[in-house]
């Protein structure tokens, strides 16, 4: 190539790629994921500029996806949880504590779960990056999953399952109001989890029944199925030999028996808010001598 012609070249390349970084950002969540097909098939290039656009757009379509969850929140009337944006996930302590709060509160009692992790911006790189990138990282990292099924991310989230490896406390809720949840789905999106918490609850009326494929958790240590609209407990739960926390409060049913009656590992049952009689709580008792039972 002729000098001249080099650096005529060179010009022009570098004014595209400042035109490229000086380019107003969109407004139109439809109009980044657009532009981030475009330039994710440059990356190949190695192009900084490339990169820092992409960067810039999705810190746009994370703005824009912020302002949009708060407005919704506020139609709802609820408050937006702040700490949305500045923690990933849950721990595991912050978590029990959440729920055995809502358990002690009893009927009718609501707790605020922040997000995991920011679920739309999941989305954003599973429906536009390249396929043959994988952040394989974050889901190896992550060992608290929260699902709340009164946002509409959730059914994401239950098809990214299979992707998770690590989780080891899996919190699905119906939010502060209830929602409807498809639970064999889920329980079989994570059945190769090696959970040792599942906590489901506040389902409300929308959750009747959990499947017996609930045993496929052999190593759970604590399970929480209050403030739903149970009529028993399931009875492969009598096949968790790890099982040493176990609350059903807040539910229709009558009895826990026979499944737990050789559940000699379990240290705590929460029973509160549901119709077993204070005869089959004695029973329990003689039963199982080193569990507590909780009725408050």
């Amino acid at each position: 190539m002729k000098p001249a012609a080099f650096v005529l070249s060179a010009v022009l390349i570098a004014m595209s790629h400042i035109a490229l970084c000086a380019t107003a950002l969109p407004t139109d969540p439809a109009a980044i994921r657009k532009e981030l097909r475009v330039l994710r098939k440059q990356t190949s290039r190695n192009d900084p500029n490339v990169r820092s656009r992409i960067d810039q757009l999705m810190k746009q379509l994370q703005k824009l996806q912020q302002d949009r969850d708060a407005a919704e929140s506020q139609a709802r009337g609820e408050a937006r949880p702040e700490a949305d944006d500045d923690k990933a996930v849950l721990t595991r302590e912050n978590m029990w504590d959440q729920t055995q709060k809502l358990a002690e509160k009893g009927k009718g009692a609501e707790v605020d779960l922040a997000e995991p992790v920011r679920e739309k911006i999941i989305k954003v790189y599973e429906e536009d990056r390249d396929p043959s990138v994988k952040n394989t990282d974050f889901y190896q990292a992550q060992t608290v999953l929260v699902i709340d099924f009164s946002r509409k991310e959730a059914p994401l989230l239950v098809d990214l399952l299979e992707k998770f490896t690590g989780i080891e406390t899996l919190v699905l809720t119906g939010g502060m109001h209830g929602a409807p949840v498809d639970l064999p789905r889920v329980l079989d999106k994570a059945k190769h989890l090696p959970l040792t918490e599942l906590h489901i609850f506040n389902f409300k009326n929308y959750l009747s029944a959990v499947p017996e494929t609930i045993g496929v958790f052999a190593g759970l240590e604590k399970l929480t199925l209050f403030n739903n609209n149970l009529n028993k407990i399931p009875a492969s739960i009598a096949t968790m030999h790890k099982l040493k926390v176990l609350h059903v409060d807040m539910n229709p049913m009558t009895t826990v028996l026979p499944t737990l009656g050789k559940q000699i590992n379990l240290r705590e049952l929460g029973v509160g808010k549901t119709g077993i009689t204070s005869m089959e709580q004695a029973q329990l008792a003689k039963l199982l001598p080193e569990c507590r039972i909780v009725t408050q």
